[in-house]
């Protein structure tokens, strides 16, 4: 596995990889200048190989579920491979997380570093269809940004929603001490195999919402999280994060912009320690290609594919 790595003013670091074109490392300075190792990962090429948990992969073709593992293309259902109990599961047996990409040359521009992933998904791969070029871009600043650019294009119509899979524990033992704010309102009613019912709830029961942050253990003895956030008509997403979580141990937020609609928050149940870390996965709607109330995002002749992802870290700038 090739490991690249970039790094900013403040002696930020992120090590990336090709295989899933992955997060492999966040190292973040705390207020005293060091460095706090914030996700989860294995330290060992052959161990992330063998990964099964998508820690910090890019996941697709279609991120999340699609339920019974097929939908309707233009030319009539296409079937999927099945790797979740009956569903297709972050794109399949051997989805894009699972896939050696072509790594550039790291660019310097200005005061920003970048690198970017490429890959060729045939037709037919997992069972969809067209030849899928896909792009992953990462790109560090000054201002402690992670910018992540999804991009893609194929020759037939095909159903795409592309997502970044890095756990966090922001250098704490679990997720139990760290705070959570979710700036949606709104989250997706699932059914007993996590597929989406089609409506869409509101948080206003308790039990789900995050509006205001919260210490995730006042959650966690409640219930375990596995679920979808939603959040419409967002005019200006790049001032307005998705979630922050935050770590009172080391006085560091973590805030995450993204113009997707959804967002998975995970906390870890089935990790081999259970709670170590959460996954904060910005992405499309669960199932969106067969729901009829939910809007699918699709790439093809004629529609490309670009979406963004914004990881930043600050000091805290007050205490929960």
């Amino acid at each position: 596995m090739k490991r690249v790595k970039l790094t900013n003013a403040n002696n930020m670091q992120v090590e990336l990889g090709d295989f899933g074109a992955r997060i492999l490392s966040i190292k973040v300075p705390n207020a005293d200048g060091e460095l706090v190792e914030t996700t989860l990962n294995h330290l060992d090429d052959d161990e992330v190989i063998k990964d099964v948990f998508y820690l910090g992969a890019t996941c697709g073709r279609v991120a999340n579920r699609i339920g019974n593992a097929r939908y309707k293309g233009p030319n009539g259902d296409v079937e999927l491979t099945d790797n979740d109990n009956g569903n297709t599961l972050h794109g399949g047996v051997e989805g894009l997380s699972h896939r050696f990409w072509e790594c550039r040359a790291v660019e310097n521009s200005g005061n920003t570093q970048r690198v970017c992933f490429d890959l060729l998904s045939p037709d037919g791969d997992q069972g969809f269809e067209g030849n899928l070029s896909v792009q992953v871009c990462y790109e560090l600043d000054n201002e402690n940004r992670l910018r992540i650019l999804y991009s893609a294009t194929c020759d037939k119509l095909c159903p795409i929603n592309l997502c970044n899979h890095t756990y966090f524990h922001m250098g704490e033992d679990s997720v139990h001490q760290l705070a959570l704010q979710v700036n949606a309102s709104e989250y997706l009613q699932t059914s007993d195999n996590n597929i989406p019912t089609g409506d869409i709830i509101s948080c206003s029961d308790g039990a789900y919402s995050f509006t205001e942050a919260t210490v995730l253990r006042e959650k966690i003895a409640i219930r375990d999280f596995d679920d979808c956030y939603v959040r419409r008509n967002v005019t200006n997403w790049q001032s307005t994060p998705f979630c922050e979580l935050h770590s009172a141990a080391h006085n560091l937020t973590l805030s995450v912009f993204s113009d997707q609609i959804g967002l998975q928050v995970y906390t870890g149940n089935y990790l081999p320690q259970k709670y170590n870390a959460i996954a904060l996965e910005a992405q499309g709607l669960i199932d969106a290609v067969n729901q009829e109330n939910f809007d699918a995002d699709w790439v093809g002749p004629n529609q490309d594919y670009h979406k963004e992802v914004v990881y930043q870290f600050k000091l805290m700038k007050t205490s929960i």
